[in-house]
């Protein structure tokens, strides 16, 4: 899909992957979903690498309070952990600042962002 838009993108425009720690851990059971989320993360990595001009993030949101992590720990209490909207404005962040292609996690992008736009100011 990302190769049929390519011609249409401006410079500068930003394409965003939601990715998984999944692609880079090894999970019991989850070997599909891990699976895919790496080949979602290197698909975005060369594209990032073949075009320079855009702005290309992947970016794991961490663990999330959603009704799919429940179902991975049937029985688990996780309501440690954060609801998805918790992860919204960093992303919004990454998408209106001008960090470098690259692949973040959720959690520790507000630092990310924020580094990036004292360094262009």
């Amino acid at each position: 899909m990302l190769q049929a838009v390519r011609d249409t993108l401006k410079p500068g425009a930003r394409v965003l992957s939601i990715t998984s720690d999944a692609a880079v851990n090894a999970y019991a059971r989850w070997g599909g979903y891990g699976a895919s989320k790496a080949a979602l993360e290197q698909l975005t990595a060369v594209f990032a690498a073949e075009n320079p001009t855009l702005k290309v993030y992947w970016v794991d949101p961490g663990d999330l309070r959603t009704e799919m992590h429940q179902a991975a720990f049937p029985g688990e209490d996780i309501s440690d952990r954060p609801l998805p909207d918790v992860r919204v404005p960093a992303l919004i962040d990454l998408l209106e600042g001008d960090a470098p292609s690259a692949r973040y996690i959720a959690a520790s992008l507000a630092s990310v962002v924020a580094e990036t736009v004292e360094t262009a100011a």
